[in-house]
């Protein structure tokens, strides 16, 4: 019975194997006519984006202003550790698009 399985999925995998993959073709790599404009809205969202970084960063500063002025201590590590991660999530997303596309021949 186990003998018949392992023949029956070598059988299948051989066949698999000689079919070869089928990979989509995209086509020829060129790009839509309105892919300048979708270019340029995510190269605007990601400034957007990092904008919005640094002005978190300005915020944590003026707490750690006001809140040590008072007398009180703040989570401001873990603030910042948030802020500064959602930074690199942004470049890294960005340099990881832009070699993907580079390689694509974008």
């Amino acid at each position: 019975m186990l003998d018949t399985v392992i023949t029956r999925t070598a059988g299948l995998l051989h066949a698999a194997y000689l079919a070869g993959p089928t990979i989509p073709n995209p086509g020829d790599g060129s790009e839509p006519p309105f892919g300048n404009q979708i270019e340029t809205l995510l190269r605007w969202a990601m400034w957007g984006a990092l904008f919005c970084c640094v002005a978190g960063f300005i915020i944590i500063g003026a707490r750690m202003g006001i809140q040590h002025k008072k007398g009180e201590g703040g989570s401001h590590m873990g603030s910042m550790a948030i802020v500064g991660f959602g930074c690199v999530l942004i470049v890294t997303a960005y340099a990881i698009v832009r070699n993907l596309a580079g390689a694509a021949g974008g």
